[in-house]
């Protein structure tokens, strides 16, 4: 998985690319301390550029909504295609956070 991160005013965002397995699990926990210490008032995850997820890349999007909730910022996520978006849906990510077309 490749990342990028920019903030802009008090939103953070993330350009997440490539694909999203169990092997991503270290930098993505690093990306949401960046998060954290950014004091974001909300993360855009856009997922345009991922080509493929896992039950482990689900499980990823899952902790940062859960650490979303407890740090008391908003998570998106915007732009998923193919494969992914198919597993948002069938996961029911949209019933727990706003998935942007």
């Amino acid at each position: 998985m490749q990342i990028e991160k920019s903030v802009r005013e008090s939103a953070f965002e993330v350009k997440l690319k490539d694909r999203m397995t169990f092997s991503d699990h270290a930098p993505f926990r690093a990306l949401l301390d960046d998060v954290v210490n950014a004091r974001a008032k909300a993360c855009v995850f856009d997922l345009s550029g991922l080509t493929a997820i896992d039950s482990a890349g689900l499980g990823m999007l899952a902790i940062a909504l859960d650490m979303s909730k407890k740090r008391g910022w908003q998570m998106t996520i915007r732009s998923p295609r193919g494969q992914v978006k198919s597993l948002l849906e069938l996961s029911k990510f949209d019933k727990l956070l706003t998935i942007e077309a």
